[in-house]
C-alpha cells in the first residue's frame, strides 16, 4: 500500500468513526486526529475480538469491525467518564 492507499484507509476510519458519533451522541477531544486514534484502536479491537476474515472493507479498513470496535471504545469511555465525574460530584 502506497501513501495514496494510507491516505484513503485514514479517510475511510475517519468517516467510520464520525458516523459512529453520530450514532453515540458523543464528541470526541482532539477533532479529527481524535477520530483517527479511535478509528485505529477501535480497528484494532475489533479486528481481535471479531476476526478478520469476514466483512467488507474499503482500501484495507474492514468496516464492520472497524465501526463496532470504535463504537464500544468511545460507549466505554463515555462510561467511564461519566464516572468519574460522578465520583468527583460525590467528594465535593
Amino acid at each position: 500500500m502506497g501513501i495514496l492507499g494510507f491516505l484513503a484507509s485514514l479517510i475511510v476510519t475517519i468517516i467510520i468513526v464520525g458516523i459512529v458519533e453520530m450514532i453515540s451522541r458523543t464528541r470526541l477531544p482532539y477533532g479529527w486526529l481524535g477520530n483517527i486514534v479511535v478509528g485505529l484502536i477501535g480497528g484494532v479491537l475489533g479486528q481481535y475480538v471479531l476476526g478478520n476474515n469476514w466483512g467488507p472493507s474499503v482500501f484495507g479498513v474492514l468496516i464492520i469491525q472497524t465501526f463496532i470496535g470504535s463504537l464500544v471504545l468511545i460507549l466505554v469511555g463515555k462510561w467511564i467518564m461519566g464516572q468519574i465525574a460522578a465520583n468527583r460530584e460525590r467528594v465535593r
